[in-house]
């Protein structure tokens, strides 16, 4: 599994290494965006830093809840997104059973893929469903990489002072979500109602579904996030089904 994640990842790299410039990010790159999102631009440093085209997140430590009920189970997560089309491929492996996963939105496509003993497949999960799933995951971390905020497949609409609509339109799915920002312009939260949540028999019924950024750490002069969390919404109480904290995001990696 980790060697599918590898070849995905490689062949991404190479598909857009001619396209990755010394372009930095300028005051007019985002004169159209929303305040708080011009604000959030400013605020982490980005103006006059390199544009950013794809990028290894590197997690010092996740953890994933398998159900509402379950412990949370400690995962090695290692992480690539690409931004002139959208791609996210993550694989994770479980530190406390034989299990690994990948997870990919590429073209389109959702796609989770998971092995225990990496021989046995145990999850084979794809269709509409988890496709506009998977996209909203990366839609969650278009602040993370924020070149994804300047891509035609996405249009802001603004709604206040610290809050934004965004919609992202991509090879025929279609979802919109809030981004919320804190008092200092730092993104805070993410939310939508258009993620897809697998109730028991499988069935896919769409739930609220949020993502928090906890704080924020410098790297290489810009603020990125550190603590994330998602959580579900259900009509029971929130399910906090993935936490984790980011120890580094590389931008624009050629290998």
């Amino acid at each position: 599994m980790r060697k599918l994640f590898e070849k995905e990842r490689a062949r991404e790299i190479e598909k857009f290494s001619n396209k990755i410039s010394s372009e930095v990010f300028s005051e007019s790159d985002i004169t159209s965006l929303p305040e708080p999102v011009q604000k959030y631009f400013k605020v982490c440093g980005y103006i006059g830093k390199p544009k950013i085209f794809n990028a290894d997140v590197i997690w010092k430590e996740s953890f994933i809840k398998l159900s509402p009920e379950k412990a949370w189970t400690a995962l090695e997560t290692r992480q690539f997104n690409s931004v002139i089309e959208p791609v996210r491929i993550a694989y994770m492996k479980a530190l406390t059973m034989p299990l690994q996963v990948r997870d990919i939105y590429r073209d389109g496509q959702g796609h989770m893929y998971g092995k225990l003993f990496n021989l046995i497949p145990v999850v084979n999960a794809k269709g509409k469903e988890t496709s506009q799933s998977a996209l909203i995951t990366l839609f969650t971390e278009i602040l993370f990489l924020p070149s994804y905020s300047l891509q035609d497949y996405i249009k802001w609409q603004p709604i206040d002072s610290r809050t934004a609509k965004a919609r992202f339109t991509h090879k025929g799915i279609d979802v919109t979500g809030i981004f919320h920002f804190d008092e200092t312009g730092k993104f805070l939260r993410f939310e939508t109602n258009d993620r897809y949540y697998t109730e028991k028999g499988g069935k896919f019924v769409k739930k609220g579904f949020s993502a928090i950024a906890d704080d924020y750490k410098e790297k290489d002069g810009v603020q990125i996030p550190n603590k994330v969390r998602i959580i579900w919404h259900l009509e029971n109480g929130d399910y906090e089904y993935f936490k984790g904290e980011i120890d580094d995001i590389i931008y624009n990696v050629k290998e």
